[in-house]
Formats: structure tokens, C-alpha cells, sequence
């Protein structure tokens, strides 16, 4: 028995040294902050002045998705508001549903899915 023990020892620090290895490969896929969702979505900005309330699986914030594209090749952008995420910014906010827009200089809202012209206006007037 006391022979296997360098055996046992070693396969336990292998196997230690092979989930480490896997750990930080996983690891260093993750955004770890809001300035890498910025490159997955153009338009998010976390200094934008209008925060978009939305919910990755919501049907209308998936079609909104394409417009806010669209917008933010003329330059609008959106300060990103999970409520997935961050349950309690929509009751912070008192989010009634998304896709929702806020102004966070006026507090005028915008609630629902948005063509883009609609949309552009309201930006345009609240930004």
C-alpha cells in the first residue's frame, strides 16, 4: 500500500493542474464588465443619456435589436439596463415591461417596441 502513495499523490495534483488549466480558459471567455458588451452591441454606451430596459429573451427586445443597429450607425446609443440581470433596476425605475427607453435627462419614457423613425425622433427630442 505504501508504495502507491506517490502514484495517488501524483494523479490527485494532475488532475488539480488539468481543472485549474480549464478553469482560467473558461474564465478569460467571460466579459468581465460592461465595457466588453459595448463590442458585442454597438449600441450600448454605459454613458449614454437614454437607458435602454431590456431582457435577453424578451421576443419584442430581440426585434428591436436590428434598429438599435441601425440607429447606432448614425450615432445613437443606449446606456444597457438587463432587468434579467438586475431584477431590481426595474423596480427602481418601476419598469412596467421592455423594451423600454428612459432619458436621463428629462425622465421621459418611451415604452414598447419602436419602429426606427419613431424611435429617432423621440431620441432626437430626449437625448
Amino acid at each position: 500500500m505504501k508504495k502507491f502513495i506517490p502514484y495517488i499523490v501524483v494523479g490527485i495534483l494532475l488532475v488539480g493542474f488539468i481543472g485549474a488549466i480549464g478553469y482560467l480558459k473558461v474564465s478569460e471567455n467571460k466579459p468581465s464588465d460592461n465595457t466588453s458588451r459595448t463590442k458585442i452591441e454597438p449600441y450600448f454606451d454605459d454613458n449614454a443619456n437614454v437607458m435602454y430596459f431590456y431582457s435577453p429573451n424578451c421576443s419584442h427586445c430581440i426585434q428591436e435589436k436590428p434598429i438599435l443597429t441601425e440607429l447606432a450607425k448614425e450615432g445613437f446609443r443606449f446606456k444597457p439596463m438587463n432587468t434579467l440581470e438586475n431584477p431590481g433596476v426595474a423596480d427602481q425605475y418601476k419598469i412596467k415591461g421592455t423594451p423600454e427607453f428612459i432619458s436621463q435627462k428629462d425622465g421621459a419614457r418611451l415604452e414598447g417596441f419602436q419602429e426606427k423613425e419613431p424611435l429617432k425622433a423621440w431620441l432626437s427630442q430626449h437625448k
